[in-house]
């Protein structure tokens, strides 16, 4: 085990490496960062004055290896549009994130678990056939579609849940979260009831739970045997779903208001602040290869069969 996680973690290492040194070339071909800070209608010595004093006159390379080498002492460097340190920045927002990203997996998880089971002990009859239509139009309909659906009825109209923003107190930061999760959870819970459905309709044809059947076993012993070969397929999911997670915070965020990781990435974005993209990208991308090991770890203490051999 220990030897599947090292070659995990150099792994990692090689497609954080790569993904940073690409999305650095694009964030300072995509617009010039000046421009986008100052406005089109700073002077062209303003401009320049602006280009020096962050580095933006030098050759690309010479700004790759800069930001490298800080990258490699743990310096972010400093956010092109309020002086401050990118990891401070990120610090702040970045638990936010977590937090919503924290409850929309729950949420993925509980629903889509129990409606793709429910609708595989149903299958082909109405209840299959409605489950899985509404976990159709949870994939196909847009996370800001379904973030203004929500803010309109749930928040405005009913008053269940706060409008937008984070709170102010722990109790409040997690009754402000709850809509943008769900939310967020939407696409995600969709895409786990399906594959829970097909995973499990599959296990239970399988010759081991004839078996167990004949054996006299009941139907809830039958079911708690064939769900744990059934979840492989939705621990590995919830690896993968990190990316999905992360680029859905950023519409997520904006939509609701809520100041974390999307949001910052957004404005960022809009800032044209290389250091303080390059640094969210950093952390999202540590995020995705966490997950990815978290789901290989989960997958082989489920399944002695994946396990590394001795």
């Amino acid at each position: 085990m220990i030897g599947l996680v090292a070659r995990r973690a150099a792994r990692a290492a090689v497609v954080l490496w790569v993904a940073i040194s690409i999305v650095f070339v694009l964030a300072l071909g995509a617009g010039d960062p000046a421009v986008a800070t100052l406005g089109p209608r700073a002077s062209a010595a303003q401009l320049q004055a602006y280009r020096h004093r962050h580095g933006l006159d030098r050759p690309l390379w010479a700004q790759y290896a800069t930001y490298m080498g800080g990258l490699m002492h743990g310096d972010l460097g400093r956010s092109m549009r309020d002086q401050q340190p990118v990891a401070q920045v990120i610090a702040v927002r970045l638990p936010r994130t977590m937090l919503l990203g924290a409850l929309a997996l729950g949420f993925e998880l509980a629903l889509g678990i129990a409606l793709g089971t429910l609708a595989a002990l149903r299958r082909n009859s109405l209840t299959d056939a409605v489950l899985m239509g509404i976990s159709f139009l949870g994939i196909s309909a847009p996370t800001f579609l379904t973030g203004l659906l929500f803010l309109q009825v749930v928040a405005f109209r009913l008053g269940w849940f706060p409008v937008g923003g984070y709170g102010v107190d722990p109790m409040d930061h997690l009754r402000h979260a709850i809509l943008p999760s769900f939310t967020l959870a939407i696409v995600g819970a969709a895409t786990y009831a399906r594959m829970m459905r097909s995973e499990l309709i599959e296990t239970l044809r399988q010759d081991y739970v004839r078996t167990a059947r004949a054996k006299g076993l009941g139907p809830r012993a039958v079911l708690r045997h064939a769900m744990r070969s059934a979840l492989i397929p939705i621990v590995t999911m919830v690896g993968l779903s990190m990316p999905i997670l992360v680029s859905g915070a950023v519409v997520t965020e904006t939509v609701y208001g809520w100041p974390g990781i999307g949001r910052l990435a957004f404005e960022a974005i809009s800032a044209g602040d290389v250091p303080l993209v390059m640094g969210i990208v950093l952390v999202a991308a540590l995020a995705v290869q966490a997950g990815n090991l978290s789901a290989d770890l989960a997958v082989a203490w489920l399944d002695p069969r994946v396990r590394p051999q001795r």
